[in-house]
């Protein structure tokens, strides 16, 4: 993802934000009318007269933003701290009110990376919210998906980001705190399926929950490189050649084909924290699986989301690509690498098992891909040609199946050229050039 790391990892990664103006006084009221100085342009459909509605204007305004701005966060914590203090007696708050509150207390967490005490108290608030809006709208799927996404981002700013190459597994289980929160993500699903209640997964705050999966796996393959790059140039080296494409591309998956590390990344030892869940394919399939999941469920929406339809399906589309990749080099290498004339398989396939699987995968890729395709982004229809020339590479040369391929692909990338200026002459002069 060219790491667009969701709230969490982006504010991680990036601002730590001081606020213009702070109050100097520990008085409540103070804080309070400072904080309302904040100006906030709120969506048109708010009603100015419902407090919920405004709330909800509020957060959204702060979603849709850079979320960047602490200010912002602490805008609608106080809001919501007002909310539960004048609560009518009998009267209850939605759902909505324990999620936006819960997130914003997690929110804080990224403005505030240096204090592990300080992220620490921040989750442990949050989660104490979603928890009491669970106690009053047990099974709400929302507030599932929340308390879900919030246990992930947890995992990755109060744990994983503390860890070192020679971190033990007793300072964090990590396995077992992705399997809870995996495991909570699963309920809100099942939930949703025996209510028939699809609506939550039109909302792309509950596809970021797999984002965040992706991008803590992404830094589970990854975790160690820069340590131990300063102690070793040569590794390095090795790591900038085979490191991985970003994340937006679609989880990555090992076919585990030997012992060695081959996507550049550091070995980790047994003991350490993240070595259970880098050395098994389980939770790069359970990523696959479940936005499946996810794709199937917003298409039970009435409405849908195109773009979020497009989004889920992009990354499925560069997910099964990125799998076809050492079937398809197993392929071109047997068929056609003098140096490997006469062996009949490598990495444990075949010259025609690797071309079977590396067609059938690139198929269903073909298939996302084309579900993916915006009329108005011509990147769209470049992935469609290059799956294309990917998978007429797997046929015989000159074949009719490799012809028609490569001439659906020429069409395509003339068409993205011209839209472009020219942007993607490279491509097409190289597939002209191969023909």
């Amino acid at each position: 993802m060219a790491k667009r790391t969701l709230g969490l990892g982006k504010a991680a990664k990036a601002k730590k934000q001081k606020l213009e103006s702070e109050p100097n006084t520990n008085d409540k009221s103070s804080s309070e009318d400072s904080t309302n100085q904040l100006t906030v342009e709120l969506p048109e459909e708010v009603d100015a007269d419902d407090e919920i509605s405004q709330l909800k204007g509020l957060y959204k305004a702060y979603i849709n933003s850079d979320r960047d701005n602490e200010l912002i966060v602490n805008g609608i914590i106080h809001e919501c701290d007002r909310l539960l203090r004048n609560q009518e007696e009998g009267a209850a708050l939605p759902p909505t009110f324990y999620k936006i509150y819960s997130i914003a207390l997690s929110e804080l967490a990224n403005f505030h990376i240096d204090d592990v005490k300080q992220i620490k108290e921040y989750f442990g608030a949050s989660l104490e919210r979603i928890e009491t809006g669970l106690e009053k709208y047990p099974g709400d799927v929302e507030l599932l998906l929340t308390r879900s996404k919030i246990l992930i981002n947890q995992i990755v700013l109060q744990f994983v980001s503390q860890l070192k190459l020679s971190s033990e597994k007793d300072e964090a289980n990590v396995k077992e705190l992705l399997d809870n929160a995996l495991k909570v993500y699963e309920s809100a699903e099942q939930k949703a399926s025996d209510l028939s209640t699809f609506d939550a997964f039109n909302n792309d705050e509950y596809f970021d929950i797999l984002e965040a999966v992706d991008d803590l796996l992404d830094i589970v393959d990854n975790f160690g490189k820069d340590e131990a790059g300063d102690n070793d140039d040569e590794e390095t080296e090795v790591d900038g050649k085979n490191e991985r494409k970003d994340d937006k591309d679609g989880r990555h998956f090992d076919d585990e084909v030997d012992d060695d590390d081959d996507d550049g990344g550091v070995e980790l030892e047994e003991t350490h924290p993240l070595y259970p869940i880098k050395n098994t394919d389980e939770y790069n399939q359970w990523w696959r699986d479940h936005t499946i999941k996810y794709l199937e469920n917003l298409n039970k929406v009435e409405s849908p989301s195109e773009s979020l339809i497009r989004e889920v399906n992009q990354r499925l589309g560069q997910s099964y690509l990125q799998e076809s990749e050492i079937p398809t080099n197993v392929y071109t290498t047997l068929k056609y690498d003098e140096d490997y004339a006469g062996l009949e398989e490598l990495e444990g396939l075949t010259l025609y098992q690797a071309q079977d699987i590396a067609k059938d995968l690139i198929h269903k890729a073909l298939g996302h891909l084309k579900k993916a395709e915006d009329k108005e982004e011509p990147e769209s229809w470049v992935n469609i040609a290059e799956a294309m020339i990917t998978l007429g590479n797997l046929y015989e040369l000159d074949s009719k199946e490799q012809e028609q391929l490569y001439d659906e692909a020429e069409t395509i990338l003339k068409k993205a050229n011209n839209a472009t200026n020219g942007k993607y002459q490279d491509v097409l002069e190289n597939l002209l050039a191969n023909q």
